[in-house]
């Protein structure tokens, strides 16, 4: 199928579902279910193909294709936001793309697939943005969140107000805490001093600290010797 289209209309993109289906493997389908327990839709397309369609929406006219009726499979919303990603635009438009996007989703590994690297040119201008997410009511735009600021901010610019935002937020939803384990963990490997202090005074819940604790203990780039140090830290 031509994906570098002129135009999308929405009988078009119903002929892309099809075409979609016939990208499914079987076997990965229930791999990846498994790793996304109580997600009932989705083709079993692997993330290279993904990537690899989405990018060839993107050079054509990719906003007719944005317009087009969504359905409930989960490739779908992941090859929304990747087609997203790479739209070269103002960070305004920019940031209209990440509020749409991060509002479909609904599974850990839709948020986690989809990275507009493009902030890397707007971090100033994201920053003041970020608690829009932040302190969103969905749990997953949340999230979504904590995974910008784990992939763009843990810089000694930025490290003192990133932890604090992380101490605000004090969740019970298991994947929120999990972003917020791994983000402390990744700033123990980047900005260690700083994150060390940070395990020893917070106002965490316990399952965030010690989901923290023990990706620090998992880390190929932590030191046995913080490894060792973090257990005391563990509530």
């Amino acid at each position: 199928m031509n994906l570098t289209r002129e135009h999308w209309t929405q009988a078009d993109y119903n002929d892309f579902i099809k075409y979609l289906k016939t990208l499914a493997d079987s076997k990965y389908k229930e791999f990846s279910d498994s790793l996304v327990p109580g997600i009932e839709h989705s083709f079993g397309i692997r993330i290279p193909i993904l990537r690899d369609t989405a990018k060839k929406i993107s050079k054509g006219n990719y906003n007719e294709f944005l317009a087009c009726k969504k359905g409930v499979y989960r490739e779908e919303i992941m090859l929304e936001g990747l087609v997203m990603t790479l739209i070269k635009c103002d960070y305004p438009q920019m940031l209209e793309y990440i509020k749409v996007f991060a509002d479909k989703i609904t599974s850990w590994e839709t948020c986690d697939v989809v990275s507009f690297k493009g902030l890397k040119k707007h971090l100033d201008e994201f920053f003041s943005d970020i608690e829009y997410f932040i302190y969103h009511e969905n749990p997953w735009v949340v999230r979504f969140g904590f995974g910008c600021l784990l992939e763009f901010y843990l810089t000694d610019e930025y490290i003192d107000r990133v932890l604090e935002y992380v101490d605000s937020i004090n969740s019970d939803f298991y994947y929120v805490q999990m972003m917020q384990g791994w983000l402390i963990a990744t700033a123990v490997a980047k900005c260690r001093d700083k994150a060390i202090k940070f395990l020893q005074y917070n106002n965490l819940n316990a399952t965030t600290q010690n989901m923290a604790v023990r990706k620090i203990r998992e880390s190929n780039r932590i030191s046995k010797e913080d490894k060792d140090l973090v257990i005391q830290f563990k509530k």
